[in-house]
């Protein structure tokens, strides 16, 4: 039982650790001025950048439990990270399994803003318990989840928003 769990956990984890994304590329290329961003402004992008990490850990307990990417996913992820998402909830979905999120915890470690003010990085962990179900059978026993991840935010074109673009698993 724990052979055919362990493949079904790891899809989960992945699926969690990376959230959703609408696979919009629209990230600026051009910095704003460094001059242009005071340290209130400075404090938006940060806050703006954790918004969106709460944002996809919202989104990823909802593709969990239905398996689908919905429209409003590229709110707070896109790119790489929401290209994952997807292929996680495709893979669920063909082999009939679905995720219940029995308790969620996302733990903000750290944000830092590139100098550029374009890109963030943030250090999160996320503890979770789960069970998976394949129809409406639950597959065993709930599950504990406790990852860290590196997570990479750009910002939206010129304006304060900031979406998930790719996360790496911390071992």
């Amino acid at each position: 039982m724990m052979r055919r769990l362990a493949p079904i956990l790891i899809v989960i984890l992945v699926a969690l650790l990376t959230g959703c994304d609408g696979g919009n590329d629209e990230v600026t290329t051009q910095p704003p001025s460094p001059t242009t961003t005071s340290e209130t402004g400075k404090a938006a992008l940060e806050r703006a950048a954790r918004g969106a990490l709460r944002e996809n850990d919202r989104l990823s307990s909802y593709v969990l439990a239905s398996n689908q990417v919905p429209a409003w996913a590229s709110r707070s992820t896109r790119g790489p990270a929401l290209e994952a998402i997807r292929r996680s909830a495709a893979d669920r979905r063909k082999r009939g399994i679905r995720v219940r999120t029995l308790e969620n915890t996302l733990e903000i470690k750290s944000v830092e803003l590139d100098p550029s003010y374009t890109k963030a990085t943030a250090v999160v962990r996320s503890i979770q318990r789960v069970r998976p179900y394949r129809g409406r059978k639950p597959m065993g026993r709930a599950v504990k989840l406790d990852e860290r991840a590196k997570v990479e935010l750009r910002r939206v074109g010129a304006s304060g928003r900031f979406v998930v673009w790719r996360v790496r698993v911390l071992g």
